[in-house]
């Protein structure tokens, strides 16, 4: 179930966030916080950006966080932090203001996530729901609407 993915108190809303680094640290500081990964985990998305460049940004403006589960990863859960000024990631994506993280201890166990994240920027308007998003819970509230297929 989408509620035990997700928490009301991993989604967040900032202003901003420095650079591409910092968005990546942002988005997984609740599921550190949470003991759902580790440093390691992070430092793995780090690793693998700097080999691979921003595998994750999926849509214009939003990135789904994620590394292997070998990395650190003792729960699985969701974190979304919406920004109000975007970060690039790279030259091509400049807009991204929705981080989504992800760790997951198998690979099966996270698939309502995926659902939802999916059912909100598959849908022009309930991506501009996200982006309008001004509390955690009406954040929260979209995860749980969008969560069945």
């Amino acid at each position: 179930m989408i509620q035990d993915l997700i928490k009301k108190e991993n989604c967040i809303i900032r202003d901003a966030v420095a650079d591409w680094k910092e968005a990546i640290h942002v988005a997984l500081e609740p599921l550190v916080k949470d003991g759902c990964c580790t440093d390691a985990y992070e430092q793995a998305v780090l690793k693998m950006t700097e080999d691979y460049g921003p595998y994750y940004v999926l849509t214009d403006c939003m990135a789904l966080i994620h590394a292997s589960s070998e990395a650190g990863v003792s729960k699985t859960q969701l974190a979304c932090t919406v920004l109000k000024e975007p970060v690039a990631f790279s030259e091509e994506k400049t807009q991204v203001r929705v981080l989504v993280a992800l760790c997951a201890v198998d690979h099966t166990s996270h698939m309502g996530g995926i659902v939802a994240v999916s059912n909100i920027f598959g849908d022009e308007e309930k991506e501009r729901q996200i982006l309008d998003c001004t509390s955690p819970e009406q954040i929260y509230d979209l995860f749980i609407e969008n969560s069945e297929m």
